[in-house]
């Protein structure tokens, strides 16, 4: 084959190959085209993604959401989502739990062997609604038949309530894509993050408040946070512990929605309220602690100041802890005050209340003005009680403080008697050395077998006049040690 010959059959193999893998790229891509059309046709934002978008790309700025289609939840989503968490569950999903950021850092389980347990038998989704006549209905798993009818019998009203207790990862992926919740507020429940903070979405806000629950059986404070979304119609809250604070606030609410209409805001502000209160108590018993410590601090024997110490130590432990929950949440507060104030003067203030001729408002809206004038009025009222709490919590800190600078005071006083006393004994001890030491020597050398002045004398006559000397000088000596304050 001449060398034109084989250069052209090198070109034909060349082209020949280049069109199969031609072909071949556009048959992988026709049917990623065909897979991703099988599972992205018009299902809302609800596709197979990975979960790097899941995560990085928020989820607003769509063409087609509207302002009503984002502040309005979707139960085709909740549909779509629960078939979707079914179908990773059966081929695998890439989604898994996602820890905090302690358990991330040291290894620790995400939840105890106790919670886990109790969370197995418990309600873990409370749905409430104002104008259901008030009715909580408990679901323990959400998603199946009785957590779908749950959610579409309250999304169609105002004033729902949808508290979640532990989500799980699938369930936590379900309501992200029915609520249109943010990827960072999914990672911050997710997480568990304990920052108390507010922040401001398009269709929502984020509202982190941090409550506690007291072991009676260690009687050790344990933290755990609620994690809040303030919608138009309704209030979503998730929380990691069981509580107390959301039956609280349903009863409350079932006892004035006849007088009031009930807005998502004021549930929120209902929900902090009771987790205030739930302060009081224990700030009472540090008042009582530390008064009984400030009086005893100075009273107590030697042999009950050890325990006097350990009360001191608890108790600056308490008023530690107990600070460090109410510091931030001032500020919380104080951003939710100005967020309301600003969309009351957008509203037009105490302008909009006036009914005339000339005004545009409408009854509705202006009894939603009303309800979120008095909840600006009652989250006043928190902060006050929230700043109460932290100057007293402050002042029991410094009686504390002092209680135990008293203590140490006490102690330094005992020490300098016993110090004191100490050497009043070895003074003591050292002149009756200076006392004793020549008459032992005299004594001693009389009773050697040596030779010494009046030895060959029949009678006691140098007897007598040793011991008389002796007794001479005891009393000398003893007369210039009290005189001098030695003895």
């Amino acid at each position: 084959m001449s060398p034109s010959q084989s250069s052209l059959h090198n070109r034909k193999t060349s082209v020949a190959y280049s069109q199969r893998s031609q072909g071949s790229n556009r048959e992988m891509t026709s049917w990623h085209q065909r897979r991703q059309r099988h599972y992205s046709a018009g299902e809302d934002d609800l596709d197979d993604i990975a979960v790097e978008t899941d995560v990085l790309y928020p989820q607003y700025g769509y063409q087609d959401d509207s302002a009503d289609m984002i502040d309005s939840p979707n139960l085709q989503c909740f549909d779509h989502g629960v078939a979707e968490v079914k179908r990773r569950q059966s081929n695998g999903s890439a989604l898994s739990r996602t820890k905090n950021r302690q358990s991330r850092l040291y290894g620790e389980q995400t939840q105890d062997d106790a919670d886990d347990g109790f969370l197995s038998q418990a309600a873990r989704y409370h749905v409430y609604s104002s104008q259901e006549n008030g009715k909580t209905r408990s679901i323990q798993q959400l998603l199946s038949v009785d957590g779908r009818q749950g959610l579409e019998t309250i999304l169609e009203t105002t004033g729902w309530w949808v508290d979640c207790l532990s989500p799980t990862d699938e369930e936590m992926h379900v309501l992200a894509k029915l609520f249109r919740i943010h990827p960072l507020t999914v990672e911050d429940i997710s997480a568990k993050e304990p920052v108390e903070k507010v922040e401001l979405f398009p269709n929502y806000t984020f509202v982190s408040f941090r409550s506690f629950d007291v072991n009676h059986e260690t009687n050790q404070i344990r933290p755990y946070t609620f994690y809040n979304l303030i919608f138009k119609s309704g209030l979503l809250t998730f929380h990691f512990i069981p509580s107390r604070h959301p039956a609280h606030v349903r009863h409350r609410l079932d006892q004035i929605k006849n007088h009031m209409l009930i807005v998502p805001d004021w549930i929120h502000y209902a929900l902090i309220d009771d987790i205030t209160d739930a302060f009081a108590p224990v700030i009472s018993q540090i008042e009582v602690e530390v008064v009984s410590i400030d009086e005893l601090v100075l009273l107590l024997r030697k042999s009950e100041r050890y325990d006097m110490l350990k009360r001191i130590s608890r108790g600056r432990k308490r008023t530690i802890q107990i600070s460090r929950l109410l510091t931030t949440k001032a500020d919380v507060v104080k951003s939710l005050m100005k967020r309301y104030e600003e969309k009351w003067q957008r509203a037009g203030g105490y302008g909009a209340l006036i009914e005339d001729e000339f005004s545009t408002t409408t009854p509705e809206e202006l009894v939603a003005l009303k309800a979120l004038n008095e909840v600006l009025l009652y989250l006043g009222d928190i902060q006050d009680h929230l700043v109460t709490m932290l100057q007293n919590i402050n002042h029991y800190n410094r009686m504390l403080s002092r209680a135990h600078t008293n203590y140490l005071a006490q102690v330094n006083v005992d020490l300098s008697k016993t110090y004191r006393t100490t050497n009043a004994v070895m003074n003591r001890l050292t002149f009756l050395g200076t006392v004793f030491i020549p008459i032992i020597y005299v004594s001693a050398l009389w009773g050697m077998n040596v030779v010494v002045p009046g030895q060959y004398n029949v009678d006691l006559s140098f007897f007598f006049w040793i011991v008389t000397g002796m007794i001479a000088y005891c009393s000398l000596v003893t007369y210039f040690g009290k005189k001098w304050k030695v003895l």
